[in-house]
């Protein structure tokens, strides 16, 4: 179940979705957000009658909006256009005029606005945006995952630890690595969580790290810009390197309660193609002493997407006293080394 909003909330999005009161459910505040973000886009899903629209999507969760028994007049257009939208409480349910830009005008009438969600792993999921500490940045990005699926889909979206890690998202060090480049990063607010600064430093006593315990601490009781930026130096340092592990896996074992996405038959069997491929070119490098991580990318299931399903083998290098990493791509055609 989503999470409520807040009066302050409510009152915000009223901005956003003429006709929208609030004795209306949550779900039509949360449309009012795709509106602010002008992202509205009906579909069709394969099976169903019903009309969707993405809510949120990304590796860890796909949400969709569901116009239930929906009558459609006019067309939805895909054109570049603000969208002004209105919605209008019925008899027998409720209607929605979405007009783009002056441009074109359609309306949804339907019975009921509900929210479905399905949660995938998203443990091994790795996008390399950004070259520099790539598994660092990975880190970045699925902390930033649980928190966007979070702040949409609330507290019942998360496992327990995931409520941790979604609140080192906002962590000052964490977030020297962004894995976004900087005209797509979105900021928030830096933010010291005690409970995630815990883990982080029973994470170091975990692997026996007592200078980031240490460190960790320091900076807990009196942060700073000098601590923090000392304490990211220390991330990628291969004296750090089993803490940093440890994050990963905890990481990788806390989105193991999720399945898996699965496609169809064909896909499935290029799927695992690919992955043996990978499978054979990290165990190359594991049997000469390297350590490495395997990332993967896929496309949604339910919306269709310009991904395509790619595997990535993260070899780290045993050379200086940074930790370094290579990058070995596998398509169904070729490997790319980035």
């Amino acid at each position: 179940m989503e999470s409520e909003m807040d009066f302050d909330d409510k009152k915000f999005y009223m901005n956003y979705l003429d006709g929208l009161t609030d004795d209306m459910p949550d779900e039509f505040f949360r449309l009012a957000q795709v509106f602010e973000l002008n992202l509205f886009e009906p579909v069709r899903i394969d099976g169903s009658s019903d009309i969707y629209a993405a809510y949120i999507m990304n590796d860890a969760v796909e949400s969709f909006f569901v116009f239930e028994q929906p009558v459609i007049t006019g067309t939805y257009k895909d054109i570049e256009s603000e969208q002004i939208a209105g919605v209008e409480k019925l008899e027998d349910g409720y209607m929605l005029i979405v007009n783009q830009g002056g441009e074109n005008v359609f309306t949804i009438k339907f019975v009921k606005l509900s929210i479905t969600s399905t949660y995938f792993n998203y443990g091994c999921m790795g996008h390399f945006w950004v070259k520099g500490y790539e598994y660092l940045r990975q880190l970045e990005y699925q902390f930033a995952v649980i928190r966007d699926k979070y702040r949409f889909l609330g507290s019942s979206s998360c496992n327990e630890k995931e409520l941790v890690f979604m609140r080192l998202a906002d962590f000052p060090p964490v977030k020297k690595y962004r894995s976004v480049p900087k005209a797509y990063y979105v900021p928030y607010p830096d933010s010291i969580y005690p409970e995630a600064v815990s883990y982080l430093m029973e994470a170091a006593r975990s692997v026996g790290d007592r200078n980031m315990e240490r460190m960790l601490k320091i900076y807990q009781k009196k942060p700073d810009s000098l601590k923090c930026n000392i304490i990211a130096s220390m991330f990628h340092k291969k004296s750090h390197g089993r803490f940093i592990d440890k994050i990963i896996n905890d990481m990788r074992d806390a989105a193991s309660s999720y399945d898996r996405r699965k496609f169809d038959k064909e896909e499935e069997i290029q799927n695992w193609k690919i992955h043996e491929k990978a499978l054979k070119i990290m165990n190359n490098f594991k049997q000469k002493g390297y350590e490495c991580f395997l990332y993967r990318e896929e496309p949604f299931v339910y919306l269709k997407d310009t991904i395509t399903y790619k595997e990535h083998v993260l070899v780290f290098k045993n050379h200086g006293l940074n930790r370094k990493c290579d990058i070995y791509t596998i398509t169904n055609d070729e490997m790319l080394y980035k």
